[in-house]
């Protein structure tokens, strides 16, 4: 077992009081915070590659989440997923409007 040294006074402080020195149940507590952290960080992944792929809508992604538009867009930054796909059919369609 490796043993850990902390040397962060509010760590510290939230050892000895919020789990009494319980070492295993800090432990534990934080191993919680990082799965429920990682499981919402798959389902925003999750959601943003389905509004890559067309399959929802930015203002859609936006409601699941529970976030605004402008927020969700930074978590396409995030995940360097593009706010718009610039494909040759897209092209083709847009500059066809100028014929």
């Amino acid at each position: 077992m490796q043993t850990i040294q902390i040397q962060d006074s509010f760590i510290t402080t939230l050892l000895e009081t919020k789990f009494y020195n319980d070492k295993n149940k800090f432990i534990e507590a934080i191993k919680e915070l990082f799965q429920s952290t990682s499981r919402l960080e798959t389902q925003e992944y999750n959601l943003l590659k389905a509004y890559d792929r067309g399959e929802l809508s930015l203002g859609q992604v936006a409601n699941i989440l529970n976030l605004s538009k402008t927020d969700t867009m930074a978590l396409l930054k995030k995940y360097d997923i593009p706010f718009v796909r610039v494909d040759s059919e897209y092209l083709e369609q847009e500059f066809g409007a100028f014929k």
